[in-house]
């Protein structure tokens, strides 16, 4: 084979590539997840609100753990939080109903992550999710259908979008599953059960009676452990598959319920059930649309055909293969920087380090521990300093796991300790202990400062 028709192959390869990326589909499926997104983030604020989250994290504190280099993001101060959560949660709305859509979209990335990087001890794992869906959507044609901004212009009307746009959501809501599974790979989860034979106890410890042994000790939970693994690595083909999709959207469903309601989980399952609606067949969604949009329209009289289903209308897009580029940049890094973290470090430091990315499904269970002496400079004893007063219970669990935190705690009170506060003065000594997955707790710091 000569070196033209190899050239030619490739060319011819990548044409097709391309050809399939611009290939028009349906948008209906970029507004379902439109409105699921919105809808979810809207149900997450009014939880942070009305569960006491807001008061808990935000208010109550007297030290925040700010990142470095941004010690200047501070809450703020009275009910200025309550304000920014309710202004989040009318942003998620007016984000549901595409209503001034792109301007909203980016004002919803800024206060969300503006909440994110308050404080360290408050972050969670699908918070790098919602920032990145965020932006995602903030550059995406989602309020072209089915939204209020068609109200104000209808010429932004199209029923066609070019294929990536809505495979890079899929994309990205696959990429969730999958290193949820690659995080599995480890020893506890794969031949010891655990941590689910932990949740499986404290289950039965809050219910008010005792599993029997092979429930928690036996083979069960070893193979629930390799269920769940499976599951994560195989969902994203059917998913994927169109012909499947529904399918596995019930089997998404059944497995985040069963989360929420016997582990630990907390408002992710929820998340990743609303992002999953990416995956339907557009004429399913075309036909909830249909329907709620002539309910709409027979409701309100709106003019013309801005609820209305139907149209041939397709987005243009004038640099096709700038796009196509930068799609691949951006997935790229998603997949290829994760991977790569994972051969260098192994399963067990790349599951612990998860935990600041979207694909940590709590799959440690960790029990943390510290202790805080000062030098009494009269006797030369050590004192314990109560942390909790001055610090939150979950405050206290998270710094115990960072030597960072813990650095930076001490630090701070070193800089700022008085006469009238002396439990930092002098020489400190710090003992951090963590018990991973029910094994002996183990020193993680164990050190003097002075």
């Amino acid at each position: 084979m000569n070196t033209d028709s190899v050239n030619s192959s490739n060319e011819s390869r990548f044409q097709r590539w391309t050809s399939e990326l611009f290939r028009p589909v349906p948008l209906d499926s970029l507004v379902a997840f439109r409105v699921a997104f919105g809808l979810s983030m809207a149900l997450w604020a009014m939880y942070m609100i009305f569960g006491g989250r807001v008061s808990e994290l935000y208010i109550q504190p007297e030290y925040y753990f700010t990142y470095p280099g941004l010690n200047w993001i501070q809450p703020l101060s009275g009910f200025g939080m309550y304000f920014i959560f309710a202004l989040l949660f009318v942003s998620a709305l007016m984000l549901a109903a595409g209503w001034f859509f792109r301007v909203n979209a980016l004002f919803f990335t800024l206060l969300f992550a503006y909440i994110s990087l308050i404080d360290q001890a408050n972050y969670l794992s699908y918070y790098y999710f919602v920032l990145l869906m965020a932006i995602m959507l903030s550059l995406s044609p989602a309020n072209r259908l089915f939204s209020i901004d068609l109200i104000r212009k209808p010429s932004i009307r199209v029923e066609l979008i070019p294929r990536w746009s809505v495979l890079a959501f899929e994309i990205q809501v696959a990429l969730v599953f999958i290193f949820a599974g690659m995080a599995k790979l480890n020893a506890d989860w794969l031949f010891g059960g655990r941590p689910l034979n932990l949740w499986l106890e404290n289950l039965g410890l809050n219910l008010g009676f005792q599993f029997p042994y092979w429930i928690i000790s036996g083979i069960f939970p070893i193979a629930i452990s390799w269920i769940l693994l499976l599951f994560d690595f195989i969902i994203p083909h059917f998913l994927l598959d169109k012909s499947t999709s529904v399918f596995a959207f019930k089997c998404v469903i059944i497995v985040q319920l069963i989360a929420i309601i016997l582990f630990p989980t907390g408002f992710f399952p929820v998340l990743i059930i609303f992002a999953s609606i990416i995956f339907f067949p557009a004429e399913i969604i075309r036909r909830w649309i249909s329907g709620i949009s002539y309910l709409l329209f027979d409701v309100f009289q709106f003019k013309g055909d801005v609820f209305k289903p139907g149209g041939t209308h397709l987005l243009q897009y004038r640099k096709k293969k700038l796009f196509p580029i930068i799609l691949c940049l951006f997935l790229g890094t998603q997949i290829l920087l994760p991977v790569a973290l994972f051969l260098q470090w192994g399963s067990a430091r790349w599951a612990d380090a998860a935990c600041h990315f979207s694909w940590d499904l709590r799959i440690q269970e960790k029990k943390s521990r510290i202790w805080v002496w000062k030098e009494n400079a009269l006797t030369g004893k050590n004192e314990e300093v109560k942390l909790s007063q001055y610090l939150m219970p979950h405050q206290i669990r998270h710094m115990a796991e960072s030597p960072g935190m813990i650095q930076q705690f001490i630090a701070n009170k070193k800089h700022s300790s008085s006469s009238s506060n002396s439990d930092f003065t002098g020489n400190i000594h710090v003992l951090s202990t963590v018990s991973l997955n029910g094994q002996n707790p183990q020193p993680l710091v164990d050190c003097n400062i002075e």
